[in-house]
């Protein structure tokens, strides 16, 4: 039995054991409106929904992640204790945001917030999450992303968009990883250009973006990208996987 296959079967039974606990609302629609959506997602091959700006960024994140290889939105159900006024016991359920899988992190259960709570319920429920998460050998963490920097919030939205793989585009994508090796220092704008006359460069930017976005290619991600983005042969992922790693003001965990 080969080992995709084997890959391919776990996935797939991981596709019926997380498959989303509840339907998307947006219980805040009175006070904020038109923030629920969806958008097709590339690596999971189905529609993502999300029901905040916040979580639409994080999954547009996760999808340009390459260590990043699965992950599932409304997965769970954690069931979270508390205790009566009248001291009875009972307890809630609740459905956090999304499991992510991937290589360089444990399995991360992650709850997506607008900014920092304090309220009970909100600590019971991370109480709760943390306990689920440690008897499964997993992590939890609650991000709010749109505290990640403004140029890389920009670049996420940006090389979202530019994930889906165009016709063509096999044919020019070895060319450019072959001239990314030996021009060093290489612009984006000097790269689709160094294709001229033979291609129209504007034919090949799409291309490189779709490079960049999938983690073949490199930029500065801490910078806005343009034209005059350096690329470079190394995973874009490189520079996003701390965000998902490491402590700091992103996480409460």
């Amino acid at each position: 039995m080969s080992k995709k296959y084997m890959q391919n079967n776990q996935w797939g039974e991981k596709e019926m054991e997380y498959f989303p606990k509840r339907k998307v609302s947006n219980k805040l629609s009175w006070k904020i409106h038109h923030i629920t959506g969806s958008f097709y997602s590339n690596k999971m091959k189905r529609t993502i929904e999300y029901e905040s700006m916040g979580e639409c960024l994080f999954y547009f994140f996760l999808e340009l992640a390459r260590e990043v290889e699965r992950y599932y939105v409304q997965p769970l159900e954690i069931e979270v204790p508390f205790l009566t006024k009248e001291g009875d016991r009972k307890s809630w359920i609740h459905v956090p945001d999304v499991l992510v899988f991937g290589n360089g992190f444990k399995p991360t259960i992650f709850q997506i917030k607008e900014s920092p709570q304090e309220s009970k319920k909100h600590v019971l429920t991370n109480k709760a999450c943390q306990k689920y998460a440690a008897e499964r050998q997993w992590e939890y963490k609650v991000i709010y992303p749109k505290k990640l920097p403004k140029n890389i919030l920009y670049n996420i939205k940006f090389l979202q968009g530019a994930i889906r793989k165009r016709k063509r585009f096999d044919e020019w994508i070895p060319e450019i990883m072959y001239r990314v090796e030996h021009m060093k220092g290489v612009t984006i704008d000097e790269l689709a250009s160094s294709f001229s006359p033979k291609v129209n460069p504007l034919l090949i930017l799409p291309a490189i973006y779709h490079l960049i976005a999938t983690g073949f290619l490199q930029i500065n991600i801490t910078k806005e990208i343009d034209q005059y983005s350096e690329v470079r042969l190394k995973k874009l992922n490189e520079e996003l996987l701390p965000y998902l790693n490491l402590d700091g003001e992103l996480f409460e965990y």
